[in-house]
């Protein structure tokens, strides 16, 4: 089994193995190219308890040949253009970011755009599934990482097997600080498809942190993902789905981001490890447990046997369990100290 990085950390955030999952509310273009709106999604993020707002640093004439891709909500091309965040817009939402106390993150999607992030001082950064293979993109990426310590976030939506270990090598090969993210880039995919399974997989076989980039229009896979192990959960966001766009349709609207954040702490704190009798479990097990009563009047002087003792509610005398023959050795044939009238329930002192 190979080695687990135990912490990356990201600014203010550490994601590691025994820290918790970080939520990053994905926005993307869903500010339809308004600061005023991007302002708005970052504050709703913070509010709801995300740890990263996230957005796309486009650069549609050089990371796309123009009019060749054709989306459910028009060319791409058009769509990118309409929207656009320009280098200084960006700047000003991760001022922004920093100010509330939320990590500012985005995705490149082509080098250009990496040195544009670079230059704009970002403290991280993460690759879209359609970045996986562009393997020079990854190692320019891999070298940033190794020499300033920034962390690499990279989704493996629609890639091999093949494909993601390739990139890993090139990520370990040059000694970057990275995890990777299960995903599948289908809008919405089918719950067949997830292939939550990878999580584990990937963090055992590849020795990395792992997360889930869930498109679903639902919670239930990010937090079966928690479940699982991820330490990142991301899910894009908007202020409404019924805006016109690619992405709204299946983004969580503010209260849907506030139960996925308020779920995933919920499981978090249910998969703390060792199993302990808890305060509220003692009243209980006072109850439901059950002791060695007597099945009829016993005589002080009388033995204890299997026919005058029966195991009975509440847990409070001699456990049940020294009944069994596993145990009851060290009460059959026990003399009793004192009359024992039926259902007495039996303690250590009434024994001889």
């Amino acid at each position: 089994m190979a080695k687990i990085i135990k912490q990356i950390k990201f600014g203010k955030l550490k994601i590691g193995e025994n820290e918790p999952a970080v939520i990053i509310a994905e926005i993307a273009d869903s500010h339809n190219g308004s600061i005023k709106t991007a302002k708005k999604l970052v504050e709703e993020a913070k509010q709801a308890g995300a740890d990263i707002a996230k957005f796309q640093l486009h650069l549609p004439d050089v990371e796309m040949v123009p009019d060749s891709i054709q989306m459910w909500d028009g060319p791409l091309y058009d769509i990118l253009k309409r929207n656009l965040f320009t280098p200084k817009m960006h700047k000003e939402i991760m001022n922004y970011c920093e100010k509330l106390g939320i990590e500012y993150l985005c995705t490149p999607f082509c080098p250009a755009a990496v040195d544009v992030l670079n230059k704009l001082g970002v403290k991280a950064f993460k690759t879209g599934s359609g970045e996986l293979t562009n393997l020079p993109m990854q190692r320019k990426l891999a070298k940033i990482s190794a020499k300033t310590g920034k962390p690499m976030i990279i989704s493996t939506g629609m890639s091999t097997w093949k494909e993601i270990a390739e990139t890993v090598k090139i990520h370990k090969d040059e000694g970057s600080n990275f995890m990777l993210m299960n995903c599948t880039s289908e809008y919405p995919p089918k719950y067949e498809h997830i292939n939550l399974g990878l999580i584990p997989k990937m963090r055992e076989e590849f020795g990395v942190l792992t997360g889930q980039s869930d498109h679903t229009m639902d919670n239930y896979t990010a937090y079966a993902a928690i479940a699982l192990g991820a330490k990142a959960v991301e899910k894009h966001f908007t202020l409404s789905r019924k805006q016109k766009g690619p992405d709204h349709f299946i983004s969580l609207e503010p209260p849907m981001l506030k139960d996925l954040v308020s779920g995933i702490r919920k499981i978090e704190a249910a998969l703390e490890n060792g199993k302990i009798i808890s305060k509220e479990e003692h009243v209980v097990r006072d109850w439901a447990f059950h002791s060695v009563v007597a099945d009829r009047n016993i005589k002080a002087g009388e033995k204890i046997t299997l026919d005058n003792v029966r195991p009975a509610r509440p847990g409070r005398g001699i456990p049940a369990k020294y009944l069994d023959p596993l145990y009851s050795g060290k009460i059959i044939g026990k003399t009793v100290k004192r009359n024992l009238p039926k259902s007495a329930i039996l303690q250590w002192s009434d024994l001889a």
